[in-house]
This record gives structure tokens, C-alpha cells and sequence, in this order.
């Protein structure tokens, strides 16, 4: 069985144990119809950057389920990154516990209700660890140890980091409780920056926010900049002293739309070593060899060590034909292979990308 000299090396490197991974299982090889994509997957991690499975972020779910998970490893995913919305406590369109729906609106939550929602939303993830569904992605250690076993990963995230409430403390908190990704902004401005999408409004990465960039460097925390407008995001990336994401969205090359990066930003984030999540949103490219061409326009301008897949699965009402409803991230590297993109740098946009980045986050807080 080849074993990839990078994943040795961060497995090395973070202090692990073993890298060999056991050959996929006939039920696993079944799953993905094109059998290169599953040899490019035993020697790279795959990964969805920005997801919100089972809809456990708003659903009144136990957990993620089980046949959620299913359906990132019929496709060789290794990593979820379960998104936590904060800033619903202010919007709405959620489900509480008890049942009682909270619909779409404008809200102003008491001290400690934001933090209290996400807090909730987050064990919810959690849950699906102590239920046996999926491993806890608590270290890229313990992801390598995973994917021996053929086990998918969750990663907790927040979307906005409105559940902070300004107070750093929280963030602590969050961290201890199984938190490993954070989003300084969703569709508010908050009290770390602004957000990139309409009703605009100029401004960047606030004292608080420099703060919160500061500690998730030090307890090596991956930082996501989607959602923050262009001034944000400069600051972020002149803050923070290890490479960030721009996990989901489009590029304006392509598209006028809020929720896409221009070229400077594309080179702005590929300097400092980061990764741009493309997403499969079906309002706003056709098919997965569309979502290819937006991939292809961010290796053009930053590089193909920088680009990435952030679904945002469960998250928007509708997907690009090829990957549709069932999540078909394999359809991705297929038509990558199709263009003859080298098993090297399909493996790249497939997650390794991402990996790099949580590689070296976890190596400069240890």
C-alpha cells in the first residue's frame, strides 16, 4: 500500500503513531463509481471545509446522524467541518430542545443566550462522537488514526463567532468543550469585524477581533475568514501568524455575487499559505464542471496549494448537477482527473490543502 511521504510527515510531525492506512474494504470500494478517486484517497485526506450535516446546527436533532455520516464516506471524506450558526440568536430559523420553533426574524438575545444556543449546538456535535457515528477531529493526529480505521471525522466549528459575546473567556471555553475551527463572521457585523454582504459597511478586524486571532493562533485553532468582507480579512491575514481559510464561496472572476473573492484576495490568502473553499451552490453555478472551472480559476491566480472544497451541505437549499442532494464530492476529483489534473493535486484540492493548514497550525501550538 503507497503511503504519502506528507502525510508520514505531519503524522511525524504532530507526534503520532503509524501511517499506513488498511486497504478500503469491498462495501467502501463500491461507493465511489470512479475507482481512481479511491486510489488518490489512500495517500490524501479529503475533507469538506465548511458543511452543517444533518442540519444540526438549527434542527432539533440529537446529533449528526448516522446516515449523514454515511453519505461523506461513500465519497472517501475525512473531515466534516460541522458548522455551528451563532448568529441564528438574532436571526432565527431554529428549533429548540423542547420543540418550540423559532422562526425568521429580528432578535435581541439576553447576555448569555447567544453563547448558551451555541454552546448546545456544539454538544449536539459532540454527540455524535460519544454515539459512536463518527471520531472527535481533535487533533490532525487523530484524524490519521481515524482513516486507519475507515472512520469518518467531525471538526466543530463556529460560522461567527457572535457566541463569544466579546469575552475571550468564552472562546476558552468553547475550545475545551471540542471546538477546533472558528469563523470570526456570518451575516452580522459582531464584535470581532464585518461581514461581506449586503447592507455593507466598512470596517475591519476590531480590537477584540485581533484579540480572539491572537489566543485561536495560540491554542491552534483554524481560522476561517468566509463571510468577512475585504478590510476584515486584510487584517486577519496581517494578525494572525499562521496561514487561514477562506473555507466556501465563489470568485468574482465568474460572478458578481457578495459571497465571492476577487483576485487580490485569492493571492492575499495563497501568500500566507491559506486555502479557498469552493463551493457546489446550485443558485449560482450549474454543475460540478462549472464548480472545476472556479477551482481552475483559483489555481490560475494562487496557486493549486491553495484552493479547497467547502460544500456548505445542509446549509443551502440547493447544489450544482453532478454533486447534488447525496453529496457527490468523488464527482469533484473525477472531472479533475478528466482534465488531467495529476493524482498529486487532485488529492491537494480534495483536503490535503486544508490538512497543510491544520498541520501547521497544530505544530505552532505544540
Amino acid at each position: 500500500m503507497k503511503t504519502s511521504p506528507f502525510l508520514c510527515l505531519a503524522f511525524a510531525a504532530a507526534a503520532l503513531v503509524g501511517c499506513t492506512r488498511e486497504p478500503a474494504t469491498e462495501d467502501t470500494q463500491e461507493t465511489a463509481p470512479d475507482p481512481r478517486v479511491a486510489e488518490i484517497h489512500e495517500t490524501s485526506v479529503f475533507v469538506d471545509m465548511h458543511a452543517h450535516p444533518s442540519r444540526f446546527h438549527r434542527a432539533n436533532v440529537e446529533s449528526i446522524s448516522a446516515e449523514e455520516i454515511e453519505v461523506y464516506r461513500k465519497s472517501y471524506m475525512d473531515i466534516a467541518v460541522a458548522n455551528i450558526s451563532s448568529d441564528m440568536a438574532y436571526d432565527g430559523r431554529y428549533t429548540k430542545r423542547d420543540g418550540t420553533v423559532v422562526e425568521g426574524g429580528k432578535y435581541k438575545p439576553e447576555r448569555g443566550e447567544v453563547y448558551a444556543l451555541a454552546a448546545d449546538r456544539l454538544a449536539r456535535a459532540m454527540k455524535t462522537i460519544e454515539l459512536g457515528y463518527a471520531v472527535h477531529a481533535d487533533s490532525p493526529a487523530a484524524v490519521l488514526r481515524a482513516r486507519e480505521r475507515g472512520e469518518v471525522a467531525v471538526l466543530p466549528a463556529l460560522e461567527g463567532a457572535d457566541a463569544l459575546e466579546g469575552d475571550v473567556e468564552n472562546l476558552y471555553r468553547m475550545y475545551d468543550n471540542g471546538l477546533r475551527l472558528i469563523q470570526l463572521v456570518h451575516f452580522r457585523n459582531n464584535e470581532l469585524g464585518h461581514m461581506q454582504t449586503w447592507p455593507y459597511s466598512p470596517g475591519g478586524l476590531t480590537e477584540f477581533g485581533r484579540e480572539v486571532v491572537k489566543e485561536a493562533n495560540r491554542l491552534g485553532l483554524i481560522i476561517d475568514m468566509a463571510h468577512s468582507n475585504h478590510e476584515t480579512m486584510m487584517d486577519i491575514l496581517e494578525a494572525s501568524e499562521h496561514p487561514v481559510l477562506f473555507s466556501h464561496g465563489g470568485v468574482r472572476e465568474f460572478t458578481d455575487h457578495d459571497r465571492a473573492v476577487n483576485d487580490d484576495e485569492i493571492r492575499a490568502i495563497a501568500a500566507n499559505g491559506g486555502v479557498v473553499g469552493i463551493w457546489p451552490h446550485g443558485r449560482h453555478l450549474s454543475d460540478v464542471a462549472e464548480m472545476v472551472d472556479y477551482i481552475e480559476h483559483v489555481i490560475k491566480v494562487g496557486g493549486i496549494d491553495h484552493v479547497g472544497i467547502g460544500s456548505d451541505l445542509r446549509g443551502i437549499s440547493t447544489y450544482v448537477v453532478g454533486f447534488d442532494e447525496d453529496a457527490k464530492f468523488h464527482a469533484v476529483a473525477a472531472e479533475l482527473l478528466n482534465r488531467e489534473y495529476s493524482s498529486e493535486d487532485v488529492g491537494k484540492v480534495m483536503g490535503g490543502n486544508f490538512f497543510r493548514v491544520w498541520v501547521a497550525v497544530a505544530l505552532a501550538k505544540n
